[in-house]
């Protein structure tokens, strides 16, 4: 009960968890037999989690506040401790990619994405398409795969992530048109 009483009586952790008190910590299991309107009206979503910590200010008087914002994380699972965080992968198509630099996709300031999977959709009469992470503070730039016709989709032998200093470009060689395609799957992880 002590930690309940530290928190009543601390305003800025009462302020925060004000703001998300009507929100569930996830959907309840199908076992339940919660279906439809029973199911909570809001579960906490790593959007609600961002909002919140992102309200904190890293200071002494705020660390009961920041203690109780990790817990929050934890028990939300919107606070990745060691892997992705559930809800968060998703499936970009690039369009309109050609023989210059075109941003697959460059994360918010402060999280990070892991590239899970990536193949060609449309070559567009280009030999090939080559994959890279870009430094935003140098202009320097690493490959991660080149494909063609023979090398689709890419295999990705470690985890490749991606942020918002170093982000996933991609180009081609040699495109007719400009209109190549790829799909790729990103999922966030802190």
């Amino acid at each position: 009960m002590a930690i309940v009483d530290d928190i009543s009586r601390d305003r800025r952790t009462k302020n925060v968890l004000a703001q998300t008190n009507t929100k569930t910590v996830s959907a309840p299991p199908s076992s339940t037999g919660l279906t439809g309107d029973m199911t909570p009206a809001e579960v906490f979503t790593v959007e609600d989690f961002d909002l919140v910590k992102n309200q904190v200010h890293l200071e002494e008087k705020n660390f009961q506040l920041m203690e109780a914002l990790n817990v929050m994380g934890q028990i939300t699972s919107m606070q990745s401790q060691s892997g992705p965080i559930p809800g968060t992968q998703f499936v970009l198509d690039t369009t309109g990619i050609s023989n210059s630099d075109t941003t697959v996709y460059q994360p918010a300031k402060g999280t990070v994405y892991q590239l899970v999977a990536a193949s060609i959709t449309s070559l567009d009469g280009a030999s090939t398409m080559i994959l890279k992470l870009k430094d935003s503070q140098s202009d320097n730039s690493v490959q991660i795969d080149t494909f063609n016709s023979t090398s689709n989709p890419i295999e990705l032998n470690e985890p490749i992530f991606i942020t918002n200093e170093t982000f996933l470009i991609v180009r081609t060689s040699n495109a007719s048109s400009g209109n190549a395609r790829l799909a790729s799957s990103l999922i966030r992880v802190r």
